[in-house]
């Protein structure tokens, strides 16, 4: 492979940095409930990546009631604590439940994928730039960056502010202008088959590191690279890339 002018690396968060992957999936699966929604594991698997603002409606449309509608009551008793018995929620503020229980699962005891220190101190040791892009919202965002001591990475993206969520290619390409760089000379770091697509899709040169749940899938194979864990994002795996590293 020839030598990639790379200038920056882009990173995808939940699932990559952090492993809040069964997170998610388990706060949507509880909320959703709340609605009388059963949400199957495919249901959750395959929505992986995606920004939970645009799965709500969808998923709201497979009951009967259409998940009791854009009001819906919600009356599960797994809403903990949350005093919401009778009260009417928009999408946005059902979104807003599920995104609750993942940040408060990452202040309490969020923690660091493997090899995610070793991995930011090389990309840093190559010179190049570092940037977010996420399916998260911005506030879980920056609790990640919080509890993970990733206050130096301040080009932090949601998708959730754009137009379109992955797989579209939108937040990556915000990614790369707000760092001031062409996206072709991004390197992308993706743990989702919809995050595979949206970083590729922007013109990056894409790293994955499939969930272990999704990893069997043949897509991944579009990757120009596919790693276990970061803990294998070493200078021979960047070499391999076509990224130069000092010796």
């Amino acid at each position: 492979m020839s030598s990639l002018a790379a200038e920056a690396v882009v990173l995808d968060m939940d699932g990559v940095l952090i492993d809040t992957e069964p997170v998610w999936r388990a706060a949507e699966t509880d909320v959703l409930a709340g609605l009388g929604i059963a949400l199957s594991e495919s249901d959750v698997l395959d929505s992986t990546g995606q920004p939970v603002e645009e799965l709500i409606p969808i998923w709201r449309q497979r009951s009967p009631s259409g998940g009791a509608g854009p009001g819906a009551a919600l009356t599960g008793a797994s809403l903990t604590g949350a005093s919401l018995t009778g009260a009417s929620l928009t999408d946005a503020e059902v979104a807003g439940l599920v995104i609750d229980q993942v940040i408060a699962h990452v202040k309490a005891e969020g923690q660091p994928m493997p090899g995610v220190t070793a991995a930011i101190a090389l990309v840093e040791r190559c010179g190049l730039r570092l940037a977010i892009a996420s399916s998260s919202p911005r506030r879980l965002i920056d609790a990640v960056c919080d509890r993970l001591g990733l206050g130096g990475i301040d080009v932090r993206c949601s998708a959730m502010d754009e137009a379109r969520g992955k797989p579209a290619p939108d937040v990556y390409l915000t990614a790369a202008r707000r760092l001031g760089v062409a996206p072709a000379s991004c390197l992308a770091v993706e743990d989702s088959l919809n995050g595979l697509v949206s970083a590729r899709t922007a013109g990056m040169i894409c790293v994955a590191v499939p969930d272990p749940l999704l990893a069997a899938d043949p897509r991944y194979g579009a990757a120009d690279l596919v790693l276990r864990s970061l803990a294998d994002l070493d200078d021979a795996a960047l070499r391999r890339l076509g990224v130069p590293v000092p010796g």
